[in-house]
């Protein structure tokens, strides 16, 4: 990893804007401007990678790069004016990273530099196979591609080239035509039947570069030609260029295999997804339904205290005329005929709940007006002790055919809603008024709305704006839910000016 470089430049706009602009990429950045300040640095330090211009005011800098001891460990840029191509070439046979010719448009030249510090910044390392039986082109190979972060492995025959090549992975693959063994066309054929080496990019190298013998290796399969002895500048462009073409070809394929298996696995994968959600709802409904539980066995409550309570009354009444020998029957009539009315009505009031938690499996005609009816007798009790007033306006009564029992659980958690609201902001003169109208259905409250920035939110899971912290957060997302995926029709809210308004509308039966 580079952090930190050693800036040799005599240009003090130069040397400034380059610092500044790898400080930016948070390198740690030391700044030279002759060849003696330059020397100082590189005796009190150790640098990764050294920016160098050649010419400086007291020296040449080609003098710091014959001191380095390994161009492995430390790495040399070089960014200059000088146009001299012999010593270009021997700077990189000797084995710098980049020779960099300074022009009118800085910035492109410190972007090259940053690309090559990105480069060999590099934790994963690419892997290159030479297979060439000169001792000195290998040698030369890894010491200009070694410093560039590149792993650069050397065989002198084709087998031992073969053998390499299935046992370890390459990005990139360099031979040499004239082999001990097999001559490199033949190499080229072999590699290429095989398929896991089909993409895999070749160079050829060759000290004979006529017309023919490179129409035959591009034909054979090689990706790119080069003549010996080979141009190190030239080598080390068309290296980086097919190791940067070969991994862009391979995360293709990569994103390619991806969508096939996307494409071939889409109908598997959306059932999938299509259980999962419907897992998830389960889950969801059956929390709901915990939720509204201990809300029912509230209501059976409130239900019942009056019956019972004229039960009870109705007891004591008939004690009282026995005591006193007034017990006739008329008043045995009166008193049973009473006692049989409150029995009945709690009898009922244990249907009306019994049948709201029995599932309904298949959609039946219904109305709102039958819907209301039936969700006022669950929680009326609750509403009158809350001290909440229901307004009810018939417009239009319109059969439609869809699940009832859900519906009336939609109904009484929009009632439930209004009565936590009520509670929670302490409204004197609380009332909720119902408007049936055909297929339309809405609640209104007078607790003065929904804040706006809430609004958009009420219909989420587990949102709850409930100031005790009771809530479940999953009544209306399930009743939104419940209306819009099981009962073909649409819930929304609104705020109008005393209260919110939720409005229930039920698509047309078909």
């Amino acid at each position: 990893m580079v952090n930190n470089i050693l800036v040799i430049e005599d240009s003090k706009t130069i040397n400034n804007i380059i610092t500044k602009v790898l400080s930016g990429l948070d390198f740690s950045i030391s700044q030279a401007f002759t060849l003696a300040q330059a020397k100082e640095f590189l005796n009190d330090n150790e640098y990764k990678l050294i920016i160098l211009d050649l010419h400086l005011p007291d020296g040449e800098g080609s003098e710091l790069i014959a001191n380095i001891q390994s161009l492995s460990k430390t790495k040399v840029i070089v960014l200059t004016s000088s146009h001299d191509n012999d010593l270009r070439e021997e700077l990189f046979e000797f084995g710098i990273l980049d020779y960099i010719i300074k022009d009118s448009n800085l910035m492109y030249s410190i972007n090259e530099i940053v690309k090559i510090i990105k480069t060999i910044s590099n934790v994963h390392k690419k892997k290159i196979l030479v297979i060439d039986d000169s001792k000195l082109i290998c040698t030369q190979i890894k010491t200009i591609l070694e410093p560039r972060n590149y792993i650069v492995d050397t065989v002198i025959t084709s087998k031992s080239g073969m053998l390499q090549l299935r046992e370890y992975k390459y990005d990139l693959l360099i031979l040499d035509m004239e082999l001990p063994d097999i001559h490199g066309l033949k190499v080229l054929e072999m590699i290429r039947k095989d398929k896991q080496f089909s993409t895999l990019p070749i160079i050829v190298l060759s000290g004979t570069s006529t017309p023919e013998v490179i129409r035959n290796v591009l034909k054979n399969g090689a990706s790119d030609f080069l003549k010996k002895p080979f141009v190190f500048e030239e080598f080390i462009l068309k290296v980086d260029l097919w190791i940067d073409y070969f991994l862009k070809t391979q995360a293709l394929e990569d994103k390619t295999l991806e969508l096939q298996y996307l494409n071939n696995n889409l109908e598997k994968l959306v059932i999938q997804e299509v259980e999962k959600n419907s897992k998830k709802d389960k889950i969801l409904f059956q929390q709901n339904r915990n939720a509204q539980m201990g809300e029912m066995i509230a209501m059976i409550a409130h239900q019942w205290r009056q019956p019972l309570n004229a039960i009870s009354a109705a007891t004591t009444l008939m004690d009282q005329k026995i005591k006193t020998n007034k017990f006739d029957n008329d008043v045995a009539q009166m008193i049973t005929s009473k006692i049989h009315t409150y029995v009945e009505h709690l009898s009922s009031t244990i249907d009306d709940f019994r049948n709201f938690f029995k599932p309904d499996k298949e959609k039946r005609f219904t109305d709102f007006q039958k819907i209301y009816n039936k969700a006022i007798n669950l929680v009326d009790a609750s509403l009158e002790k809350s001290g909440i007033k229901i307004n009810c306006n018939v417009v239009k009564v319109e059969e439609f055919e869809s699940y009832e029992n859900e519906l009336i659980q939609v109904v009484l958690n929009l009632l439930k809603n209004a009565e936590d609201v009520f509670l929670d902001k302490d409204i004197e003169n609380k009332f909720i008024n119902i408007t049936i109208d055909g297929l339309n259905f809405y609640i209104e409250d007078n607790a003065h709305g929904v804040p706006e920035d809430i609004i958009n939110k009420i219909f989420d899971p587990y949102f709850s704006t409930k100031k005790k912290k009771d809530g479940t957060g999953l009544g209306l997302y399930m009743s939104k839910t419940i209306i819009e995926e099981h009962c073909n029709g649409k819930l929304t809210v609104s705020n109008s000016d005393i209260g919110a308004v939720f409005k229930i509308e039920i698509g047309k039966c078909e």
